[in-house]
């Protein structure tokens, strides 16, 4: 038996992968995989549009809540490469398949929540559930990935900057929680006491796989940068690709601070100032070590000159020192 995982459970994980697992029954999921992902988010969307309003009485505040979340909600669409024309695109059976899967659908939204708590809890449960589902997407892309490292490394590009949209989208989900009301949430923090964003699994399996990503790279990463050699590209991919995944984790060390207080722990009993040291290890990546490597190699003093600047001497770059010469006495 599984060991349980109360966040897996919060969030509803089960019926996520029950929605799955139904539509690979359905030839319309199956022939459009990324409909099943969007089709999810779209009942979290409108539910948490449906109580949207009832956050704040700021205006602007609201503003910025409906404006944020729908450019994401939009960005996500256009990511999932959804065509706008459902009949034409994806034909007659799209509402019928659609509607099969309706009673579990509903059932990701079905929290049990005093009516005082319902607003809060269906933004801030819905947020956490929209990620959940794109991390359930972006483990079959990292599969893929992984798959054809070094067989197809143009398409493994391609993949990695597709799984990056998606990421960068997640980490604008998390800035969006930051704006939460700051006596409501230290109240409602009381019920998702417990547990945290960090206990899902395929976050923490993931952002592992991302990190040893290179490790897997069969030519020489040293060479390659110091030649610029073609698969360069592909090394440029991989790192950007670590960094927003890192960066997810960056943001939550932030959101996390900034809505509770940076002396305080968080749900699961964490110092927060204890996540930090999660993100430091996850930096430490093969291509970040060889890239320490090359700027050793390339330091250049001739392309630096001496100058006093408040009676101390200092090198200071060609560049640095053309856009303040002026003010510089030159050694």
């Amino acid at each position: 038996m599984e060991p349980l995982n109360l966040y897996e459970n919060w969030i509803k994980k089960r019926t996520m992968l029950l929605i799955l697992k139904e539509s690979n029954e359905i030839s319309l999921f199956n022939d459009h995989k990324n409909l099943i992902y969007m089709r999810m988010i779209d009942v979290i969307y409108q539910n948490i549009k449906d109580y949207i309003h009832l956050l704040t009485t700021d205006h602007q505040q609201l503003y910025f809540y409906e404006n944020m979340f729908d450019k994401i909600y939009h960005n996500l669409y256009h990511h999932y490469d959804i065509k706008d024309y459902k009949i034409y695109n994806y034909g007659l059976l799209y509402y019928y398949n659609m509607y099969q899967l309706y009673d579990s659908l509903n059932l990701l939204t079905d929290y049990e929540i005093d009516e005082e708590y319902r607003p809060i809890e269906v933004f801030f449960r819905g947020i956490h559930q929209i990620i959940e589902i794109n991390l359930l997407y972006l483990m079959e892309l990292q599969d893929r990935i992984e798959k054809l490292l070094n067989v197809d490394n143009d398409v493994v590009k391609e993949i990695i900057y597709h799984s990056i949209s998606i990421w960068s989208e997640l980490i604008e989900l998390l800035n969006l929680l930051s704006s939460l009301d700051e006596f409501q949430y230290q109240n409602y923090r009381n019920l998702i006491y417990g547990t945290s964003g960090g206990d899902s699994i395929n976050l923490r399996k993931i952002q592992k796989r991302i990190q040893h990503l290179d490790t897997f790279i069969t030519f020489d990463i040293h060479d390659t940068i110091i030649n610029q050699k073609k698969d360069k590209y592909l090394l440029s991919a991989i790192k950007l690709y670590q960094y927003y995944s890192t960066q997810f984790w960056l943001t939550h060390f932030n959101l996390a601070s900034s809505t509770n207080g940076i002396q305080n722990k968080g749900t699961k009993e964490t110092p927060i100032l204890k996540l930090i040291d999660k993100c430091i290890h996850m930096t430490n990546t093969k291509i970040n070590r060889k890239i320490h490597d090359i700027s050793t190699k390339v330091n250049d003093d001739q392309s630096k000159i001496k100058v006093k600047i408040n009676d101390k001497e200092k090198l200071i770059g060609k560049s640095i020192y053309n856009s303040s010469k002026e003010y510089l006495e030159k050694l």
